[in-house]
């Protein structure tokens, strides 16, 4: 054995006994929203949806009258590293009607992501950076029945899970043995499937529509692997992480046949992860869409957070779409631009772009 691997073990066994979790817990997190609901400011717990499909309020689909597949994606630029010059976790659903007024629903949708960087002192002799990258992802399964012509259920389970990669590295801060700086471990702390139930409701008429849906805290597993890099010794430990439920509750009009209004209000519990504490809090949406004609429509909305993990943020958003071949397929846009301050009181600002394709079985053909 080598005088550096003596080295090596001695600090190790002085520092890396306890897996150190990042300072910004799972990372800046989204809210699970398509491109046309984010075009109207985050609305769609309230409003029927025939091509997408809404985590929020999965009842939502129970109007859909073909099968079909929705992908969507996410581009950001602003200032959360984590987000910057970068595309999201893509977006995928598909929706399967069967007789009854039974609808099969899936999605999986990106949920947080983490970039940030931590440097403390480790020993007399040493500093340890830290680098943290990864995330977490959610989806759902399950199925909406309508019972009416004006109200559906829906009933399904929705997990989350993911991993996030730190690395480690020592530098030497005083002089000791002459060595180099050196990666010492590498952390990978896997989020196993944490499941929970999710139950909607949808009341929709011509003229109005009203939802609400509801989470259950959901359990799951972190392991946190860990690789010495320099050497061939690995270790490993096991907990459980909890994510709290979450409520959403919508409303929406339609004055005129071509003009639609709506409100969300989305608010969930205190989350407490690899000891990162994040406030409840609520997110109050408003929005509208207009259907202009031949298969166009415009979008527009307004969203406020209250708490949660951006307290104060203000989120301005505009959208369109376009069907055609009377609804077999479409394509919507949708741009936003949102504004806070930090916990340091730093003005923080970001801009999002969503676009996303459709298509229904009745693209086929058939």
């Amino acid at each position: 054995m080598t005088l550096l691997s003596c080295i090596v073990f001695v600090i190790t066994g002085i520092y890396s006994v306890d897996y150190l979790p990042p300072p910004d817990g799972i990372g800046s997190e989204i809210l699970p929203l398509n491109t046309r609901s984010f075009g109207m400011g985050g609305v769609c717990t309230g409003v029927p949806d025939n091509t997408g499909f809404s985590l929020l309020n999965p009842a939502a689909s129970a109007w859909t009258l073909a099968g079909g597949i929705y992908l969507g994606g996410r581009y950001s630029e602003g200032d959360v590293k984590a987000w910057d010059n970068q595309l999201d976790f893509p977006t995928m659903s598909a929706s399967l009607p069967l007789p009854g007024g039974i609808v099969l629903s899936g999605a999986i949708d990106g949920r947080s992501r983490i970039d940030s960087e931590f440097q403390t002192i480790v020993s007399d002799d040493y500093t340890g950076d830290f680098s943290w990258t990864g995330g977490l992802a959610e989806a759902y399964t399950g199925f909406s029945i309508r019972t009416s012509d004006w109200l559906a259920f829906s009933v399904g389970g929705r997990c989350s899970f993911g991993n996030i990669l730190s690395d480690v590295t020592l530098t030497q801060t005083a002089l000791i043995t002459p060595t180099s700086d050196s990666s010492v471990y590498r952390d990978d702390a896997r989020f196993r499937m944490a499941w929970g139930g999710v139950l909607g409701i949808l009341v929709n008429t011509d003229r109005f529509g009203l939802g609400f849906s509801i989470s259950t805290d959901r359990k799951g597993t972190l392991e946190v692997n860990r690789d010495f890099l320099t050497t061939s010794d690995a270790d490993s430990s096991s907990s459980i992480y909890s994510l709290p439920g979450e409520l959403s509750v919508g409303i929406s009009f339609r004055p005129i046949e071509r003009l639609l209004i709506g409100a969300d209000i989305y608010s969930r519990k205190v989350m407490n992860i690899l000891g990162i504490k994040t406030d409840p809090g609520n997110v109050y949406s408003v929005g509208a869409e207009i259907y202009a004609g031949n298969g166009v429509s415009f979008r527009s909305g307004f969203s406020y957070m209250d708490g949660l993990w951006r307290d104060g943020a203000e989120t301005f958003t505009t959208g369109a779409g376009y069907s055609f071949n009377e609804g077999r397929a479409g394509v919507d846009f949708a741009a936003g631009y949102q504004y806070w301050r930090d916990v340091q009181d730093h003005f923080r600002e970001e801009t999002v772009l969503s676009i996303s394709l459709w298509a229904t079985e009745k693209w086929l053909g058939r």
